[in-house]
């Protein structure tokens, strides 16, 4: 290939990423829980020889379509229980197959609920709304039909959304623990947090149990979806991937993967000391 070639190909192949995020990069929009759950899951697929790059617009999108539709609060934050709610009910999409993301999740919110205000058919807002929201090859939801048009083939197999998402979750389940002061061990309860708006009950555990299951839990290979925040309040949600063995002036740790793009951190991961989990863990959700 003559040198001229190569720099054709190599412009080609820019304009083609032009404007696109790298999966785990969040960017301006509180999702990290979408993107945490869905590390997770692909930390899963990995530990039994499989590899996909899961989308998280696909889930956002559907998160947001059903806000506008229903009359909810429109809002980005949300819990880890809720990315499996929307999974379950709409499945997934590889990354590959966006054709469009949301940049910024404060303008897009800005901008639905002036639709909203302008639009009482559910079926013209709908329509107007598409124009807002993440675009994929082949690939649409229609809410109305409550179901997706269209299928997709990866690795030379065919699936639709729902399809591929029980080829992902597979024999995976998640059980999901935070401390209540005022329940007792092992008594479930609605998490007290703005963002839990459907009301996920999580299992009454202290702090020191969930790290427990924590390091139980990627030892055996699983990755562990975390929220963590000042006074355990959770403001923001990583997977924790890995362990740290203590060493010479080096704790233990856990490895966490974070959501701020492969240049944050040490390509996109951190280390956390036992200390900081005990003192700013919100809750978990432990895959068994």
């Amino acid at each position: 290939m003559t040198r001229a070639y190569i720099i054709i190909l190599l412009i080609l192949l820019q304009f083609l990423s032009c404007n696109r995020q790298e999966p785990t990069n969040q960017g301006h929009i509180s999702a990290c829980w979408v993107y945490a759950m869905c590390a997770c899951l692909e930390h899963e697929a990995r530990q039994i020889g499989d590899s996909v790059v899961l989308s998280r617009q696909w889930l956002l999108a559907r998160e947001l379509e059903e806000q506008a539709l229903g009359g909810e609060e429109i809002a980005i934050r949300n819990v880890g229980p809720e990315a499996l709610r929307l999974i379950s009910r709409y499945g997934l999409v590889p990354y590959s197959f966006e054709r469009s993301h949301i940049n910024n999740g404060k303008v897009l919110i800005k901008k639905i609920k002036l639709l909203r205000e302008q639009n009482d058919d559910k079926e013209v807002l709908y329509s107007r709304l598409k124009d807002l929201l993440p675009r994929f090859t082949v690939i649409d939801y229609n809410p109305f039909e409550k179901k997706a048009k269209g299928s997709f083939y990866y690795y030379s197999m065919r699936y639709s959304p729902t399809q591929f998402a029980e080829s992902v979750m597979y024999r995976i389940h998640y059980d999901w623990y935070a401390y209540s002061s005022d329940k007792k061990r092992g008594e479930r309860f609605v998490l007290d947090d703005p963002d839990n708006r459907k009301q996920y009950e999580y299992v009454n555990i202290s702090y020191k149990e969930m790290y427990e299951k924590v390091v139980a839990s990627v030892k055996s290979g699983h990755a562990v979806y975390w929220e963590y925040g000042e006074n355990h309040s959770s403001s923001h949600a990583m997977a924790i991937v890995g362990l740290r063995k203590s060493k010479k002036d080096m704790g233990e740790g856990l490895i966490c993967l974070n959501s701020y793009g492969t240049e944050w951190g040490n390509n996109g991961k951190c280390i956390i000391s036992p200390q900081f989990f005990l003192s700013y863990t919100c809750n978990i959700g432990v895959c068994r």
